[in-house]
């Protein structure tokens, strides 16, 4: 009888310190993936609008480049400053263009996942570190697998500029939404001031983040008043003032209008509707057939089976919360790609589907969170009662999430692109440094320079052309000096 006692008790630390283990290797593989990918940023090389801003850098500095760009082309006046990034850290230090864009993509991706570390860290509060690390990361390489353009996602500085740094607020902003709802909080004035802060920035980004978050921020105090809790009017306003201040900022640019002018078939309200609609429903099927979104969305179901369950009461709120959360980033979604047709006749371009992507995935993630947590004690229920009963065990949860995992970043559409291009990357990079190099040395004001015989599309779109007058030629010489630049085997 008392050997009965101890027993379960000697064994518990064996079993925890299974179920630690099993958490770490279940860690393991999306930290390996999203290293190597991350260190891949020390082969990014500029690319056509980079040298443009770099030479505009060079002659105008920060101030008067965004104003240019800001009367003529675009009103992103964050992205305008961020693209000088690069040739800023060149003037100062005395290192090449090409060292500096490679820092300035590394720092971009740690910030990256810095800041959906902390989304996933908001979202679950009840998660221990162990499940958060694998939550952190797990997110973080869905992302990055199912990404329409990993290069824009995480080497090319000037579509990194546009779309990443207001894709992460806004989650962010959702998060704590989201967040104060379901557990029935309120916003502090530090943490107001930081979304008022936060969505200003995002919203200087792109045309349509700013009519994301006022439409996130308009809901969130709706669901205040649906669910009875405290409305914090003044919060709201105060957040909802200083994105709308950052979207007109950039939507009244004069720039905006000459762009426009140069694309005829925008400007197209009802076509532009019905296109935007067909876009985004390719976009969701793609959304839905992506393995690293499908595994990521499961692992959210276990673990939110595992977590504490709401009461009763409360999880009425939960499912409304759960289908509101999908429902506007839906809308958010739709708006992204109509703007996008609207302002240009064409498809929303690759890199603006990551901004889109992110939002979804998130909002996906709270929304199965949320379900599940809703539906926990018939969702536990059904599971334990099939085969994969032992999917609920603290060892069986991790391990099978492991294998699974391993299975979707390998067939993912980043994996399945970095397996056919990897021995490309490197090469591209060295001819990169190659025809720096030669544009730095040579003494001759005309420069032919020999074009990329590896072309890996996880790392470049283009190359030069034989016309010295246009991008990225025209570019490339105003930054280096010279009065032109050709491809050498380009016929001219």
């Amino acid at each position: 009888m008392y050997n009965q006692g101890v027993i379960p008790l000697a064994t518990r630390p064996h079993a925890d310190r299974r179920a630690s283990i099993g958490w770490l290797l279940c860690s393991l593989f999306p930290a390996i993936f999203l290293l190597f990918l991350f260190a891949l940023t020390s082969l990014s090389a500029p690319e056509h609008d980079d040298f443009c801003f770099a030479e505009l850098y060079v002659r105008h500095g920060f101030i008067d480049t965004v104003s240019l760009f800001y009367h003529s082309q675009s009103g992103r006046v964050l992205a305008l400053w961020l693209t000088q990034v690069p040739p800023a850290i060149s003037a100062a230090t005395g290192v090449s263009l090409l060292s500096a864009y490679a820092l300035t993509m590394a720092v971009s991706a740690a910030l990256f996942l810095a800041a959906t570390t902390l989304a996933m860290v908001r979202a679950w509060p009840h998660a221990t570190a162990l499940q958060l690390t694998f939550l952190a990361l797990a997110f973080a390489s869905a992302v990055v697998g199912a990404a329409p353009s990993v290069r824009d996602l995480l080497y090319w500085l000037s579509a990194v500029a546009c779309y990443v740094p207001p894709a992460v607020i806004t989650i962010l902003i959702l998060g704590e939404c989201i967040r104060a709802l379901d557990q029935q909080a309120g916003f502090s004035w530090t943490l107001s001031a930081a979304m008022a802060l936060g969505g200003f920035a995002a919203a200087l980004c792109n045309e349509f983040t700013g009519a994301w978050l006022l439409l996130i921020v308009s809901a969130s105090l709706g669901a205040r008043h649906l669910f009875g809790q405290q409305r914090q009017i003044v919060h709201h306003v105060l957040i909802a003032a200083a994105i709308a201040v950052g979207w007109i900022i950039v939507v009244s640019a004069s720039g905006n209008s000459a762009r426009m002018d140069q694309l005829p078939n925008g400007g197209h309200v009802i076509s532009s509707g019905l296109q935007a609609l067909a876009d985004s429903l390719g976009g969701l099927g793609r959304f839905l057939r992506e393995p690293a979104i499908l595994v990521w969305l499961a692992a959210v179901g276990l673990i939110a089976s595992a977590q504490p369950g709401p009461t009763p009461q409360a999880a009425q709120k939960s499912k409304l919360l759960a289908f509101g959360t999908i429902a506007i980033c839906l809308a958010c979604c739709y708006f992204e790609y109509f703007a996008h047709r609207y302002a240009t006749g064409m498809r929303l371009v690759e890199r603006a589907q990551n901004q889109a992507l992110i939002l979804l995935l998130f909002g996906s993630t709270l929304g199965v969170k949320l379900l599940v947590g809703a539906y926990r004690p018939q969702v536990r229920e059904r599971i334990a009662s099939s085969a994969f009963g032992g999917l609920l065990g603290p060892v069986g949860m991790p391990a099978s999430l492991t294998l699974l995992t391993i299975a979707s970043l390998c067939l993912s559409s980043t994996g399945l692109q970095l397996r056919a291009q990897w021995q490309g990357l490197y090469p591209y990079w060295r001819e990169s440094a190659e025809r720096h190099a030669l544009l730095t040395t040579s003494p001759d004001p005309v420069v032919v320079a020999p074009r990329h015989q590896w072309t890996p599309s996880l790392l470049m779109t283009s190359d030069l052309t034989a016309n010295a007058d246009r991008l990225p030629n025209d570019c490339i010489a105003r930054y280096y000096h010279k009065s032109a630049v050709y491809a050498a085997d380009a016929p001219r």
